[in-house]
């Protein structure tokens, strides 16, 4: 099977970072359900191909994590706790988000993934996502890894993956 080469990298890049910087100018007000969350805004087949350069890859990651940084930083003051969080999802980055958390319920909820048809398991200390893809990682910021699994015994599906998270976890 022939790869397609992928085109117009500079622009597809200049405006994905564009578009996320956009989203994340002013701290979100609108929330849904205790979160607000912002998808990667570019294609799927872009940003997921394996032609796609890994300094492409790289600085869509360091992106989310810098525009993670800064909603913390214009953060309002609130009733309720509100966490930033980055999270990157490998091998499939279009998955990766930044999510705003208000209020505890959600956000201890969000980590509970142990049941029959989805698992996380924490990765060990050992690894190290900032030394592994060359990021900065403020002071401040924590960082957990997970190893995803996703089971559909229905439609016979299986994935894994991993699923780090940058910001505030506390």
């Amino acid at each position: 099977m022939r790869v397609k080469k992928v085109r117009g990298i500079k622009r597809k890049t200049k405006n994905m970072i564009k578009r996320i910087e956009e989203s994340t100018m002013e701290f979100p007000s609108e929330f849904y359900k205790g979160y607000w969350h912002l998808h990667l805004p570019v294609a799927q087949d872009f940003i997921d191909s394996d032609m796609t350069p890994y300094n492409v890859k790289q600085l869509c990651i360091q992106t989310l994590i810098d525009r993670t940084k800064h909603l913390i930083e214009v953060k309002p003051d609130s009733k309720e706790k509100l966490r930033v969080v980055a999270c990157i999802d490998f091998p499939h980055l279009w998955d990766s988000q930044i999510v705003v958390f208000k209020g505890d319920s959600h956000f201890k909820n969000f980590f509970n993934r142990n049941d029959d048809d989805q698992r996380w398991t924490p990765l060990t200390k050992e690894r190290n996502i900032e030394t592994e893809w060359g990021l900065f990682i403020s002071n401040g910021m924590e960082i957990k890894g997970f190893k995803e699994e996703v089971i559909d015994d229905e439609d016979e599906y299986y994935h894994t993956g991993e699923i780090w998270f940058i910001g505030e976890l506390t």
